[in-house]
């Protein structure tokens, strides 16, 4: 082994002559036999390192076609096109080493030749490429037709809806301005009648002057919502303020001036008798207003959903286009067609739906041109492909029958080279017979350089054959010609354990690609569950409210942004719960008010009755009608006392009802607010879909490095389509909510007109209790002329009897008006403690 790690640092010549020349002289025939041997080992060696090299660049040439399939470009084919011709020339250059009848010379003209087909099949498949290329540009150029028809979709869709809303948003603005204008006819109609009812011209004087503002702000809120043809209204109302505001600025607070602003106010009566004619006309047009939209509506929505279904077509049509342009076959070619099927009937039917719209006929002709050839240009795409791959399986058995014709040459030369060898061997052994001690030592020499490193190399081609990539390989380090076949090995070997690493970096890649899919797909189920939980808990809580049980609010909290929206709930929730509340209480003091006035009414009628059966002994009854007389009128000054306490407990009630309207547009605004969410989240849905369109067309582009985020990219626009229904779900439950909230809005405004009927009525009561008061005193006063006015007395008298039963009569209309409003606000379930109000119970 030392000789031989001496000996490999020189040329195979070099070693020869190391060992023959000191022998020269004495074994001439010897040294001439050796030279001849040595010779013919130089030739067989050099051809076998020419196929070795041959072997190497073919395997070369095998990698290039794979990655020109892989991924065909200039760059790529130029390669492959390079390593053909390198093969080329070192097959003519071992050709013109061998003589003419040499072993395995036709296996190496094969060999050759085969390399010219190959050329002319890398021809081939650069022709199909381009033809490729231009198919598959034809279908992106379709697929961005496509993209471009959605977007044109999506603003046609969007006009037809605005208008719409528009027109639904002007009925809306005429409720509320008949809203406003029955408000001001209200609070018009208060401030005259507050004004009747004080007692002194200063208090009265100090209510004109701090009602100026409230007068100005409904003749503004009448000004904008009054129709033109009730315009006369405002100028009325305008030329009042302007004349109460020239009396308030004077100062005078005499009883001269107040009358004239009485005259004034009385106007009001007439005015609010007007106005609420008004504002029910309004409410008319606006309830015909919203009769005219029920078909547009309908027409809008079919036109909503026929081109959400053809944008939601059209999106599965470019995933498959997608797909299909990463593997063009007769399955994806199936599919695709039943795609483009699908998006046809959809397109017809959004054209039915559709009907008489300018943006039809120029969408529906773009998308059908684009369909069209892309049924064209797929059907063309599949028929190339098939031809390709066709011509590169043609390329590569060339290449393994170029690969076995090589090896099969090896394997010629290497048996004449040991048949050479033996001849060698003989020739030498008959010619040393004399020198056979001096040679021995150089044949001893020469087996030890040559033997074991080329032993060592044929050990190592064998288990590297075998597949056993570890194997060591000696003489990489030797600068012979042995040295230079143990390199060329290791290059081999290298190329080997690479294209293995690779292989196992691409399984890593694609395990960690799913590791990162499905924790996408944790999260967005966590977030889908968390937003389901807090639609079905606000959808729950409305559900109650609609039905009149405001007594639970919601206690879980929600997820993040969403509980605002709880919070919010839960404030209006408690505010309408205080507001009812209060109504409950006022009523039922109204209740038991009204109570005591039919009481006292009652026990009025009788003493009135007693009253006139005592006329007929008036001399000897004077001063028991006194006393009647004074006592009548205790009770009218009680009775209308408790009047005034009854119309502020209504004027009260009036007030907690504005409050709960007030609490109901609250509620009213968050489920607006929810539905602005809902869009949003249909929103983020859309554009999830459209990135998630994009992912898979970037991913088709890709080749076969983008198959497993094509895959991803379609689970995600899965998942974002089933957000955009569970969205369009969730906002049909809070549109009947509101629905259903505005139902109790209604509920709650008429309590307010029964409130103010009953406040009505109350004033009426109010002015009959003060005749009564009136006659009373009138009565005590004319006891000193009893003798000349029992005729006038015993009139008197039959003039209070009737009263007192127009009194009996509006205090029982009272009690039942009371008891109408108990039964109203008993419709809202408040609180388990509050559930059942006290009842009270009035006399017959």
């Amino acid at each position: 082994m030392f000789i031989d790690r001496l000996l490999s640092r020189f040329r195979i010549q070099t070693k020869v002559l190391i060992f023959i020349l000191p022998f020269i002289i004495s074994i001439t025939a010897v040294g001439f036999t050796g030279l001849y041997a040595s010779g013919l080992l130089q030739g067989r060696i050099e051809i076998s390192n020419s196929v070795l090299q041959s072997l190497s660049g073919f395997r070369d040439v095998s990698a290039a076609m794979n990655r020109f399939l892989e991924q065909a470009t200039a760059d790529n084919r130029d390669g492959v096109t390079r390593e053909l011709q390198a093969q080329q020339a070192v097959l003519k250059t071992t050709l013109s080493q061998l003589s003419a009848d040499a072993d395995g010379r036709a296996d190496l003209e094969a060999a050759a030749t085969a390399v010219d087909g190959v050329v002319k099949h890398m021809d081939t498949l650069w022709s199909l490429h381009e033809t490729e290329s231009g198919l598959v540009a034809a279908m992106r150029a379709g697929t961005d037709t496509v993209v471009a028809a959605q977007a044109e979709l999506n603003t046609a869709m969007g006009e037809v809806l605005a208008a719409v809303r528009d027109d639904e948003t002007a009925a809306k603005q005429m409720l509320r301005d008949a809203d406003g204008i029955a408000l001001s006819a209200t609070t018009l109609s208060a401030i005259g009648s507050k004004f009747t009812k004080l007692p002194t011209p200063e208090e009265k004087f100090a209510h004109v002057a701090a009602s100026i503002d409230e007068m100005k702000a409904r003749r503004d809120l009448l000004a904008a919502a009054l129709p033109e043809k009730n315009k006369s209204a405002v100028r009325t109302l305008e030329t009042i303020i302007k004349d109460l505001s020239t009396l308030v600025a004077a100062g005078d607070q005499s009883q001269p001036v107040v009358d004239e602003m009485g005259t004034k106010l009385r106007n009001f009566t007439q005015m609010s008798a007007y106005l609420n004619l008004a504002a029910q006309q309004k409410s008319k047009d606006a309830i015909a207003r919203f009769g005219e939209l029920d078909q547009p509506i309908e027409a809008a929505q079919r036109i909503a959903d026929a081109s959400r279904t053809l944008i939601s077509s059209s999106y599965s049509l470019q995933i498959m286009l997608a797909s299909f342009m990463l593997e063009p076959t007769d399955e994806n070619l199936a599919r695709l067609n039943d795609n483009l099927a699908v998006v046809g009937k959809d397109l017809a039917a959004w054209e039915t739906a559709s009907t008489g719209r300018d943006f039809v006929a120029p969408l529906k002709a773009k998308l059908e041109q684009a369909l069209s050839g892309m049924a064209q240009s797929s059907a063309d795409l599949v028929k190339v492909s098939k031809e390709r791959s066709v011509n590169f399986a043609t390329a590569a058995a060339d290449l393994d029958k170029i690969w076995k014709q090589l090896t099969s040459f090896a394997e010629q030369q290497k048996s004449s080279a040991g048949q050479e060898r033996q001849s060698a061997n003989s020739i030498s052994i008959g010619a040393t017979i004399v020198g056979i001690l001096i040679s021995l030592f150089a044949g001893i020499g020469l087996v030890i350089t040559f033997k074991g490193p080329i032993g060592q190399i044929t050990d190592a081609m064998r288990r590297l054959a075998e597949g056993v990539l570890d194997t060591r390989i000696s003489g990489e380090a030797r600068v012979d010609e042995i040295g230079e076949m143990a390199r060329a090995l290791g290059v081999f070997k290298q190329n080997a354990l690479s294209k293995i690493e690779v292989e196992n970096r691409s399984e890593a890649e694609r395990e960690q690609a799913e590791q990162e899919r499905r924790r996408n797909d944790q999260e967005k189920q966590e977030i889908d569950r968390q937003i389901d939980f807090a639609v079905t808990a606000l959808a729950q809580g409305l559900g109650r409210l609609s039905q009149g049980d405001i007594s639970q609010t919601i206690e879980t909290p929600f997820f993040g942004r969403l509980e605002q929206l709880r919070n919010d709930f839960n404030s209006s929730l408690v505010r309408l719960q205080d507001t009812m509340t209060q109504i409950r209480s006022n009523t039922y003091m109204i209740q038991r008010n009204a109570g005591e006035m039919s009481q006292a009414a009652d026990e009025l009628a009788k003493r009135t009755e007693q009253q006139a059966a005592s006329l007929e002994e008036t001399a000897a009854a004077v001063e028991e009608i006194t006393t009647t007389v004074k006592s009548s009128a205790a009770r009218a000054e009680e009775a209308n006392r408790i009047v005034g306490e009854t119309k502020k407990s209504a004027d009260t009630s009036s007030a907690v009802v504005a409050d709960a309207i007030e609490a109901m547009d609250r509620i009213e605004n968050a489920s607006g607010q929810i539905v602005q969410i809902i869009d949003v989240i249909d929103d983020i849905a859309f554009q999830t879909n459209l990135l998630a369109l994009n992912a898979g067309i970037e991913a088709a582009r890709a080749g076969e490095a983008g198959k497993g985020f094509a895959v991803v990219a379609q689970e995600v626009r899965e998942l974002a389509q089933r957000s955009a229904n569970a969205a369009h779900q969730i906002k049909d439950l809070i549109n009947k909510s509101s629905t259903e909230v505005s139902s109790g809005a209604r509920l709650v405004q008429q309590t307010g007109t029964v409130l103010a009927e009953i406040s009505s009525k109350i004033v009426t009561v109010s002015d009959r209790v003060n005749v009564i008061a009136t006659a009373s005193r009138e009565q005590s006063e004319a006891l000193g002329e009893v003798n000349s006015a029992v005729n006038q007395m015993d009139q008197m008298t039959q003039r209070n009897a009737a009263m007192v039963e127009e009194t009996n009569a509006a205090t029982r209309q009272l009690a039942d008006e009371a008891d109408a409003l108990m039964q109203l606000v008993n419709r809202f379930k408040i609180s388990n403690e509050a559930s059942a109000a006290p009842r009270v119970h009035r006399a017959a």
